[in-house]
């Protein structure tokens, strides 16, 4: 009767040189250095030693299929990173010779003992466990089991826990919150490396700290409310002004019936008037159809800022939009952007009041002026108005005579006889025009 046996394919013998790597084999080899594991399995090489390989050590090396060409030659050489355990690139130094009991034993892939191959069993202590004693057979039993291994001696081993664990009882360490008065000998080397400290300031220290973070709640003008503020000029000025020409990749289509419109970010052509040119960094103010403001004057209404940032003599400037404030269209005219003014402070309380005027202007689009709408005054650097000054609007009531107070302002922009106040708080619905306007807070 036939019987199949199966064969282990042929291997190879191979004596650790000096330099050599558990990665180089398998790349000399298998042309794999990959196969640098299959290697140290069947050798019983434990990985975990530092090199695992020693000059000297006889290596059986079984055949196995190789790759060639150029996938070969791409996973010959070891790589760089660190994605490769630091056993398999370990060379094998000079004076590393094993003794004759450390050359390993032949023995098949798989098996117990090239599992348990490089592996030991240690005690409590760390020390290695006590050498085996024969033991005689109980009668009945196999002789395999006349020779066993003693268990472990932990009669000197130290069971009790460390310091800092919580089986430790009283002797742990304390982690968590501390007191301000136990702040600093928590930093102390002996103490824990986190420490939550926990900080309970009385009312007035709490009182402090949220001041030193939030801002006043009080209203301040601001720039944009400079350079949006209605004003008025003469019409004389107004004969003599360059004007928006057209936007930067606007369809020609458009005419004034339908006028181009240009957005912040925009580029836009700017017409210089007669006899006139534009230079780099010039800032202009575009501005809506200004509206009459008596005998001879215009009311202004900005629009937006914008900057030149090319300029060729009398051709039209390239400017881009740098401020909005409203519709910026073709053929809108320009005059110089103001300078921006001082920082603003804070307006102290008169006893009294000491300008008197009245409502000059509201703006025609609006129903019911409210907060943040401008208001003109008819008082302005003649009667030493300032920006930052705070007025009161008042207004008759409706039963009787006496007068009632409708809202406040605050002055962003003075001309001579006129200035640009912002609604700060409104108290009644309607503000009309002619009503009075008394300044209550003065800017230092």
């Amino acid at each position: 009767m036939a019987t199949s046996t199966s064969q282990e394919p042929a291997a190879k013998s191979h004596v650790v040189k000096a330099g050599e790597t558990l990665w180089s084999l398998a790349a000399r080899y298998y042309g794999d250095g990959h196969q640098w594991q299959n290697l140290a399995r069947r050798n019983g090489i434990p990985i975990s030693e530092e090199p695992p390989l020693k000059v000297g050590m006889r290596l059986s090396v079984p055949a196995r299929p190789t790759v060639r060409g150029a996938k070969a030659a791409e996973v010959a050489a070891a790589p760089a990173d660190s994605t490769v355990p630091k056993a398999a690139l370990a060379k094998a130094g000079e004076g590393t010779l094993p003794g004759p009991e450390a050359t390993p034993a032949r023995v098949p892939p798989g098996s117990l003992a090239a599992q348990t191959a490089g592996k030991s069993h240690a005690g409590a202590t760390g020390k290695s466990a006590a050498p085996k004693k024969s033991v005689a057979a109980a009668p009945g039993e196999p002789k395999s089991v006349a020779s066993v291994a003693d268990a472990p001696d932990t009669s000197k081993a130290d069971l009790k826990p460390a310091v800092g664990t919580i089986m430790g009882g009283s002797t742990v360490r304390r982690v968590g919150l501390v007191e301000q008065d136990g702040q600093a000998s928590s930093r102390k080397a002996s103490e824990v490396f986190t420490v939550f400290h926990r900080d309970l300031p009385d009312a007035a220290e709490a009182e402090r700290r949220t001041r030193a973070v939030l801002r006043p709640n009080t209203p301040v003008p601001r720039t944009a409310e400079f350079e949006s503020a209605p004003f008025i000029v003469s019409a004389q000025t107004l004969m003599t002004l360059g004007r928006v020409s057209a936007r930067v990749g606007a369809s020609e289509t458009s005419g004034e019936s339908y006028p181009q419109r240009a957005i912040k970010t925009d580029e836009v052509e700017l017409q210089p008037p007669a006899n006139g040119s534009y230079k780099v960094g010039d800032r202009f103010m575009t501005f809506a159809t200004p509206a009459t403001f008596g005998k001879g004057r215009v009311l202004v209404y900005p629009t937006g800022i914008v900057e030149v940032v090319k300029a060729e003599g009398a051709k039209p400037a390239l400017a881009i939009v740098q401020r909005q404030s409203g519709r910026i269209e073709q053929g809108q005219q320009l005059l110089p952007a103001p300078p921006v003014t001082a920082s603003w402070v804070q307006a102290q309380k008169l006893s009294t009041p000491d300008v008197s005027t009245t409502v000059t202007w509201l703006d025609a689009q609006e129903v019911l002026p409210t907060l943040q709408s401008f208001v003109l005054v008819g008082a302005g650097t003649d009667q030493e108005l300032k920006a930052g000054d705070e007025m009161a609007v008042y207004g008759r009531a409706n039963t009787g005579g006496s007068e009632a107070l409708v809202a406040t302002v605050r002055v962003v922009r003075v001309e001579r006889d006129h200035a640009a106040t912002v609604i700060t708080r409104q108290y009644q619905t309607e503000i009309t025009l002619g009503m009075a306007a008394r300044r209550y807070a003065k800017a230092p």
